[in-house]
């Protein structure tokens, strides 16, 4: 009896090994599977070794945001219809396009949609953009206008006859306004995300040029010009937003300075003759100058800053150049043609030319270009790699 049932279990084990013995067709078909997907794996990786430049995050998030963009059989934004009024002002925010002048305020969406479309008082129309956030304002008059995305979130008005100096919002929403002050050449007001006042700053010794708030919220940054002698002298000084203290003070240029950013490794001041760079205590870490040629135009971003210069006042001969924080040069660009237009965001930097737009990363290696640009006399870069074109009364997107 024992022998037999041992016997029954033999038999047992082995018709268990026999059902689970894997037929030999479904073999050799895993097999052809698997040698399909090693070849898949290895032709995948010749496509992003060729197109390591053009295939990266952003392309992905190209293809997620602008699947439903109704395009031109050349895959391009479809043209729009805008205002052709003279004085127009031009600002991109994120997958939208503001347009302003002396009248009139307008947001359109990427297929031409105008989400705002608005009347406004703009004697001259200034607009700043940072994040979702698109900042309207009337410089020397008393309008202003925040709008988050394609929609207004806040007006402000100055009291009496005063003017507003500046106005600048961050990427979190925060705004420094400059305005004229009974009893001060100037007052700088700080508001947080929702429009609540945080602090004052009265100012009686200089006149206020510029100010802007941190990234991070914590300060404000006031740019003043006064006088040393004969001299003119811009200073930096730094307030805190939690109680008005200041942090830090320098003076940063004997020169004019134009422009301010500000990103989480410090900031940037662009002069009439170059740029600058200073860490959050204000001390200079790199600068670059170039006081023989005319600067046409410029673009401070995050941990680089584009600077174009022309060899003559009027002319098309110049050079574009790259520079990191240290002030080292790590690109340049020699352009013949007319140059209509430089931009920059995020990683990318486009040229718009008399016959041609090309978009470059930051350290001008070519991403993509486009040669029929016919009627564009503008190109405003976007931080996903697109670009808006605008020409005399339209506008459309390049995607590359």
């Amino acid at each position: 009896m024992e022998e037999n049932r041992e016997n029954q279990a033999a038999e047992q084990s082995n018709g268990s090994r026999q059902k689970r013995e894997t037929p030999g067709w479904l073999k050799v078909l895993l097999r052809i599977l698997a040698s399909i997907f090693t070849a898949l794996l290895v032709a995948l990786a010749v496509v992003l070794v060729l197109n390591r430049d053009q295939l990266n995050l952003d392309s992905v998030k190209r293809y997620l945001t602008y699947q439903a963009l109704e395009r031109t059989d050349e895959g391009q934004g479809v043209e729009f219809t805008i205002s052709s009024e003279s004085g127009n002002v031009y600002a991109a925010l994120s997958d939208s396009l503001v347009v302003c002048n002396a009248n009139h305020i307008w947001v359109y969406s990427d297929g031409g949609t105008a989400y705002v479309d608005m009347e406004a008082a703009l004697a001259q129309p200034v607009i700043q953009t940072a994040g979702s956030y698109a900042l309207v304002y009337d410089a020397g008059g008393g309008e202003l206008y925040l709008f988050s995305g394609r929609v207004l979130v806040w007006e402000y008005e100055t009291e009496g006859d005063y003017e507003l100096i500046s106005a600048r919002v961050n990427d979190q929403g925060w705004l420094a306004v400059a305005e004229q002050a009974t009893g001060y050449k100037a007052a700088v007001t700080v508001y947080d995300a929702g429009q609540n006042k945080v602090i004052t700053e009265n100012i009686s010794s200089s006149f206020v040029m510029d100010a802007l708030v941190s990234p991070d919220n914590s300060q404000v940054a006031l740019l003043t010009i006064g006088q040393d002698g004969m001299d003119f002298v811009s200073t930096l000084t730094l307030y805190s937003c939690t109680d008005g203290s200041e942090t830090a003070s320098a003076q940063v240029s004997n020169n004019v300075v134009l422009d301010l950013s500000w990103d989480d490794g410090g900031l940037w001041l662009q002069e009439e003759n170059g740029v600058r760079r200073l860490d959050t205590e204000l001390q200079e870490v790199g600068s670059w100058t170039e006081s023989s040629y005319y600067l046409q135009s410029y673009s401070l971003q995050d941990g680089y800053a584009v600077e174009y210069f022309s060899y003559y006042r009027s002319g098309a001969l110049g050079e574009i150049v790259v520079l990191d924080e240290q002030g080292e040069i790590v690109g340049t660009l020699d352009t013949e043609g007319e140059v209509l237009s430089v931009s920059a965001a995020g990683r990318y930097i486009t040229v718009l030319t008399d016959s041609a737009l090309t978009v470059y990363t930051a350290d001008l290696e070519e991403y993509a270009a486009m040669e029929n640009t016919e009627g564009a006399l503008r190109v405003l870069a976007r931080s996903d790699g697109t670009a808006m074109l605008i020409g005399r009364d339209t506008a459309h997107v390049f995607l590359p």
